[in-house]
């Protein structure tokens, strides 16, 4: 029960949530700008950045659990 907890608390506060966010943030803006000012490339940019956003988090959401886990072993993943 304690270790449900503390996963509950440590939920989207890490580098790999921020990073992810802060990206889709700023493609769903050139998104919205884009449709508004009727800029085609800034939408399609925007469209480019949702994929890189949330290619981003993935990758470094497994990132940081493969060196949590390595952590948690006793070994490092950098010596």
């Amino acid at each position: 029960m304690a270790d449900a907890h503390a996963h509950a608390e440590d939920h989207g506060h890490s580098p790999a949530a921020w990073t992810g966010v802060g990206i889709l943030l700023v493609a769903s803006a050139l998104i919205c700008l884009g449709m508004v000012l009727d800029v085609p490339l800034m939408w399609m940019v925007g469209i480019v950045g949702i994929v890189v956003g949330a290619a981003a988090w993935v990758v470094l959401a497994k990132k940081a659990a493969s060196a949590k886990a390595g952590h948690e072993q006793g070994t490092t993943a950098v010596r």
